[in-house]
């Protein structure tokens, strides 16, 4: 089915006069199916005003954020560099999991086999009042996901001013500039991330310089204002043209 899939994608963006995507990968993909004309990069923009820094929690968790039964989230690599980062004795924050489902019970079994269990707390079917208080009360927001078309949760993390540590899976590349405002790991690699993690747990004035940087890109780039005006402007275009 997917190559049946693929073949009706690629018909129907040679059909359509302009694609809107999310991610460099997709705009690299849609330009070499039909023409560097017809697409444009337009993130969907974060609400900055609701997702904003407050006093950085020096002392806060570790924060991932996301659909934990989706397999692709890989929730086993996050508990695995969870578990590493413990051993390491380093005095490692709770890992806060929140989103609209948790984790399956046989990832949560992974997880008691791992002995951390007890330093992870989960927040299920959060208001949006209450997911930008969590943000805001973490240190540092972790992704494990093997695939994702953008990532809405690292954009989130961002604007709070939280560096992230995400694995290189699709989206989360488009936004994260490693080195800066946070780290890019292997998918799958819970060695890496681990040492990502502890790096900036045991440096709490990178954490929150990256934090900074991260929180500057969000206002300039993917506010709802700035990606907002791209769309706005793009469909003012394709309807100037309409007779």
């Amino acid at each position: 089915m997917t190559r049946v899939t693929s073949r009706l994608d690629l018909a129907a963006l040679r059909r359509v006069r302009l694609t809107f995507v999310i991610n460099r990968w997709m705009e690299e993909a849609v330009a070499r199916a039909a023409g560097p004309s017809r697409v444009v990069f337009a993130l969907p923009g974060v609400d900055t005003d609701h997702f904003r820094p407050g006093r950085y929690a020096e002392d806060g968790y570790i924060l991932s954020v996301g659909r934990f039964s989706d397999p692709r989230k890989d929730v086993r690599t996050l508990f695995r560099a969870y578990a590493l980062l413990r051993r390491a004795g380093t005095d490692a924050p709770k890992l806060v999991l929140a989103g609209l489902t948790m984790p399956a019970r046989e990832d949560w079994e992974f997880a008691e086999s791992l002995g951390v269990t007890q330093h992870v707390e989960t927040r299920r079917g959060v208001s949006p009042e209450e997911l930008a208080r969590l943000y805001r009360g973490a240190c540092l927001f972790a992704l494990s996901s093997v695939e994702e078309g953008l990532g809405l949760p690292v954009l989130e993390a961002m604007a709070t001013g939280l560096p992230v540590v995400s694995t290189r899976c699709g989206g989360p590349e488009t936004v994260v500039v490693d080195g800066e405002t946070g780290y890019l790991t292997p998918v799958a690699d819970a060695e890496a991330m681990a040492e990502k993690v502890r790096a900036l747990v045991a440096d709490a004035g990178a954490r929150a310089a990256m934090g900074e940087r991260a929180r500057r890109i969000a206002e300039k780039q993917f506010s709802l204002e700035t990606a907002g005006r791209v769309i706005v402007e793009k469909y003012d275009e394709l309807l100037s043209g309409v007779g």
